[in-house]
């Protein structure tokens, strides 16, 4: 983001979420050798609207629990702990944003596509024969997270924003292309604050702000390259658009090492996981 974008951010007086307390404790857990999956459990079980959407995804289709969780402990052990931090993640982020539903924006739809870009990605970062930079939970981060600048937006702005995705809409002019004309900066800018004000890797905020599109640089970095053609993947997906394979070309497996066959598994995998995700 240019500082005069970043002037623009601050001048409409957008507030960037803090990271939810629980992912701050559930870092300094994970971090601890002496904490095991008991006391991560025990961590999220404070919370019970959060432990209610925990054990809600935990119990989805997606993981394929032989036996239904009961308590965030549970989950813990089956799932392990990286697993269940990316659970938490989800289950957090969301909790954050429940008061916006109701409103003339479909965040539902949103949430579908982001979670189904994570689980995608991570998917994809598992077949690259190539070093990618991030392990396969961190990708999952990158795609969950990628347009939460929209719910930023949609958060401090109300029905200016809900106006400028209508425009966008209405137009068939890219999101970003909108924001960029009418706000001075997109949802791409946002999130990758969000991202750097919570302490993410440096390459998980560079995937959120080159999502859309990337200077010179980002074109050669595989995290940015992996997310954003993940991100096309699923609209294609979504959209029902026939062979979305078509979103990773030749230099770009070559580039991310990953085999035909692998893209194949990948539809599969999105059109499988599509149906079971929850919220």
């Amino acid at each position: 983001m240019s500082t005069l974008q970043a002037r623009r951010l601050l001048a409409r007086n957008i507030n960037l979420p803090t990271l939810p307390s629980v992912m701050q404790k559930l870092s300094s857990l994970l971090e601890d050798p002496d904490a095991g999956a008991r006391d991560v459990g025990q961590l999220v079980a404070e919370d019970v609207a959060l432990t209610a959407k925990v054990l809600k995804i935990a119990n989805s289709a997606y993981y394929g629990l032989r036996e239904r969780c009961l308590a965030p402990q549970q989950a813990a052990s089956i799932l392990g702990m990286k697993v269940l931090r990316n659970v938490v993640m989800q289950a957090a982020v969301m909790k954050q944003y429940d008061h916006l539903k109701g409103l003339a924006f479909d965040l539902d739809a949103l949430w579908r596509h982001s979670i189904l870009t994570g689980h995608c990605a991570q998917f994809l970062g598992r077949k690259c024969h190539n070093s990618i930079g991030l392990a396969p939970d961190e990708l999952y981060i990158c795609g969950l997270l990628h347009d939460l600048g929209q719910v930023v937006l949609l958060d401090g702005l109300g029905k200016e924003y809900i106006k400028v995705v209508d425009q966008a809409r209405t137009s068939a002019v890219k999101l970003h292309v909108a924001e960029e004309a009418q706000l001075g900066f997109t949802h791409a800018d946002v999130g990758a604050l969000v991202a750097q004000q919570w302490g993410l890797p440096d390459a998980i905020h560079r995937a959120i702000q080159f999502h859309h599109a990337g200077s010179a640089e980002s074109e050669q970095d595989p995290v940015v390259l992996l997310v954003r053609h993940t991100n096309l993947f699923v609209h294609s997906v979504s959209d029902g658009l026939p062979e979305p394979a078509s979103c990773f070309d030749t230099d770009l497996q070559q580039f991310l090492g990953v085999e035909t066959d692998s893209l194949a598994e990948l539809v599969a995998f999105a059109e499988q996981t599509k149906a079971g995700i929850v919220l």
